[in-house]
């Protein structure tokens, strides 16, 4: 592992802890997996220097399908409370989900390689996620929760 994927690793855990806390249990679920998931896959990419590492593709299949899942509940919760930003919030989840399968189909395909799976996951995807889920999910997460506190 060089230095560059070591530090791509170490930062992936540091941020890790600094996740926020969702107000929405399944949210907190959900993301408490997709850490766990991500965990394994960022390992995996790191400790593969010329070989890929057995299982990797089985967890980027995991991940997709989990995110996936994650997102359907997550535009359902969206779409009964009647979240403003539904359609800005959908599209960003519509994007990244696009830009795994392609990037799986690719591996699989033979179209790109390990350094383009780094890059996607450690250089673009992780730094969205926690931006996302500091954001977009957050704010939607308050708003289910003061949605719910009206109709109390």
């Amino acid at each position: 592992m060089n230095q560059d994927q070591r530090g791509h690793a170490m930062s992936h855990e540091a941020e890790h802890d600094k996740t926020p806390e969702m107000a929405v249990d399944f949210m907190q679920d959900d993301h408490e997996e997709a850490h766990r998931l991500l965990d394994r896959i960022v390992e995996s990419l790191a400790a593969s220097t010329g070989n890929e590492s057995p299982g990797l593709r089985k967890d980027l299949r995991n991940f997709i399908e989990h995110t996936r899942a994650h997102f359907n509940r997550e535009e359902s919760l969206m779409k009964e409370i009647d979240f403003p930003p539904f359609p800005v919030h959908k599209q960003e989840h519509d994007l990244r989900l696009e830009e795994l399968v392609s990037c799986l189909d690719d591996l699989d395909a033979g179209a790109v390689g390990l350094d383009d799976v780094r890059e996607l996951f450690m250089g673009r995807f992780l730094p969205w996620y926690r931006r996302h889920c500091a954001t977009m999910d957050q704010a939607t997460a308050n708003f289910a929760e003061a949605h719910q506190k009206g109709k109390e």
